[in-house]
């Protein structure tokens, strides 16, 4: 079996040595009430009550209750007195009157510091024997050892261990007051045996309160209360908004012999069962509670204080009840696309816990993902939506120059911060690498929680976007071969990018969606064949250029005889000349020609030679 330890250990010890004494006095209740030969061994002591010294005169006053015994008649009752409780023990008189209930023990006083004193009965009763009542000495009762002080149901409980003084006669409660050491009584209560109390006068839900004891005697002899005086704990909470948790704060639990191993903190939500969230070492008189409720949740918390010396040993405090109030922050911000649209300009959309605290949001823009700037910020007046669209349309960013970087922060209404992850356009780049053949180059669309699936690359040539491609993942680099267009006008080639992702996103969203690159159109030099030789009256009749992409504007052709004179001029690709001189055929010889006019790309284009009329 288990053996008790600690303040409960002492209390046992002591309950046992007072149940020995109280057991003595049962036994004349018992007498009266059952058979006389149930108790035919013993004859009864009077109850010795009270001991009192007399400082005036040095006399003790003895004073007792007789308790009857039938099992024969009265003889005496013999006092006895030591200076030490473990004796030797003195006669000091025979009271030989039944009815006497008390004796002055003249100069008892000066014998000694303390006096301890006895009685035995005699009865004339053959083969009994006689008990002796408590031994009781001059001294006030000791004091008692209190246990703890605790709260139940808002009211202070007080357990103590019993005095060890049998004289004791009951117990005075006191408020303490540690700024000037000193009690109030409060409540009187009796019996030596009684080991606990309920205040229900004091509040330990608006503060702590200190508690001591005393112990008296019958002839109202106060034992000194209890210096080492213990208190409830009081425990207040309050909502931190702007961190969402529960601030708990008490006072700390003293006097316990070996103080307070630690302090238990429990929660009840919404009148649900108490349950332990938390310990706090004795450094700290203080927790924040976080998690297991919501904004509007009741939460009712408590603190109980552990004994070190032991466990079993415990302090409540009184129950501090509020109602939670919590900023609730976003669960999510996440980007869901960003693409060039067909506008050129970069259209991002994203999503938001729209029944977050939030203030506003703010959108950002970055060429390095390092330093952001901020392009809009948007006040979360309701209602506030969870999937947004913005479309840039500042006229500095340029789709076609850079790949550009866009994120969105939410403040709520704490000011705490919340950036959702950065997403990346596409930026497509080119050129006009060699005849007929164009190369474009790109980045990889970026966005968190995405999975490029594959990619499509579309040509324009003036009748609208026709698929050229489609490549896999990592594919950053296409070759265009464009002699099937030798006949194009303009010679404008003209190219997107789409890059197709599925997004899976943390909180359950999925989609697969695409992100287009910005227009990337390439012109294609002008490629000019001019013949050396042409005869007026033969097959080629007509002197032209053949002009493949140039698309030229102001155009002109100049032909020039050998003295310099103007023979020819036309403005019309399409109109050659004929061979003839101010309407009549020219002389067969060599003609200079200037052709000049301006390309599809803004390049100015020049021709010098000679051509051979041949007849």
């Amino acid at each position: 079996m288990r053996q008790p330890h600690g303040l409960l250990h002492n209390l046992y010890c002591i309950i046992a040595d007072c149940m020995v004494r109280a057991l003595l006095k049962l036994l004349f209740v018992l007498s009266v009430l059952l058979p006389r030969q149930v108790f035919s061994q013993f004859i009864l002591p009077p109850d010795l009550q009270c001991v009192r010294k007399d400082a005036s005169n040095n006399n003790v006053t003895l004073e007792w209750t007789n308790i009857p015994n039938t099992c024969g008649p009265f003889v005496s009752y013999t006092i006895y007195y030591a200076t030490s409780p473990n004796g030797p023990y003195n006669q000091l008189v025979q009271i030989t009157n039944p009815t006497q209930t008390n004796y002055v023990h003249t100069g008892g006083a000066a014998l000694g510091q303390t006096l301890y004193y006895y009685i035995v009965p005699d009865f004339n009763c053959p083969g009994f024997t006689p008990l002796h009542s408590d031994t009781v000495s001059t001294d006030p009762p000791s004091p008692p050892q209190i246990v703890n002080v605790t709260v139940q149901n808002g009211q202070s409980i007080i357990n103590w261990i019993p005095s060890t003084s049998p004289q004791t006669h009951g117990y005075v409660i006191y408020y303490y007051l540690p700024s000037n050491q000193t009690a109030i009584a409060i409540d009187t209560v009796y019996g030596q045996f009684v080991n606990t109390y309920t205040d229900a006068v004091g509040d330990p839900t608006t503060e702590p309160l200190e508690y001591t004891i005393a112990a008296f005697d019958s002839c109202w002899t106060f034992s000194s209360f209890v210096t080492k005086y213990h208190n409830t704990i009081h425990v207040s909470a309050a909502s931190v908004i702007c961190r969402n948790e529960i601030s708990v704060s008490w006072n700390s639990y003293i006097h316990w012999p070996q103080g307070v191993k630690e302090y238990q903190i429990w929660s009840s939500v919404n009148g649900g069962a108490f349950q332990q969230v938390g310990t706090a070492d004795t450094s700290n008189l203080t927790y924040s509670y976080t998690g297991g409720f919501n904004d509007g949740d009741t939460v009712c918390v408590f603190v109980r204080a552990v004994s070190a010396a032991d466990t079993n040993v415990t302090s409540v405090s009184n129950i501090a009840c509020l109602v939670a109030t919590v900023v609730k922050t976003p669960a999510y911000n996440f980007i869901l696309n960003a693409t060039v649209n067909n506008n050129q300009q970069i259209e991002f959309t994203w999503m938001i816990d729209s029944t977050a605290a939030l203030i506003y949001q703010r959108l950002e823009r970055s060429v390095n993902n390092i330093t952001y700037s901020t392009i809009e910020q948007y006040a979360a007046v309701p209602p506030v939506y969870q999937f947004n669209t913005y479309t840039d349309q500042s006229g500095a960013v340029l789709p076609q120059k850079n790949p550009y970087y866009y994120q969105v922060t939410l403040f709520d209404s704490c000011q705490n911060l919340y950036t959702s992850p950065y997403v990346k356009t596409i930026c497509l780049k080119g050129e006009l690498y060699d005849y007929y053949l164009a190369v474009m180059q790109w980045n990889d669309f970026e966005l968190q929680h995405s999975t490029l699936l594959q990619q499509r690359l579309y040509r324009n040539t003036g009748g609208g976007y026709q698929l050229v491609q489609i490549m896999p993942p990592g594919v950053n680099e296409y070759a265009d071969t464009l002699k099937q267009f030798l006949h194009d006008p303009d010679g404008v080639f003209c190219y997107r990018l789409e890059q197709e992702y599925d997004l899976q996103l943390p909180n359950g969203y999925r989609d697969t969606l695409s992100s287009w690159s910005n227009e990337l159109c390439i012109v294609h030099r002008p490629i000019i064949y001019i013949p050396n030789a042409f005869a007026p009256y033969g097959k080629n009749n007509i002197f032209k250029p053949t002009i493949i992409y140039g698309n030229p504007k102001g155009y002109e052709m100049r032909i020039y005889n050998r003295w310099g004179g103007l023979v020819f001029i036309s403005n019309d690709p399409n109109t050659g000349w004929d061979g003839t001189d101010h309407g009549k055929p020219a002389d067969m010889g060599g003609y200079a020609y200037l052709i000049q006019f301006t390309a599809e790309d803004g390049v100015k284009v020049e021709r010098k030679g000679m051509v051979l009329l041949v007849k």
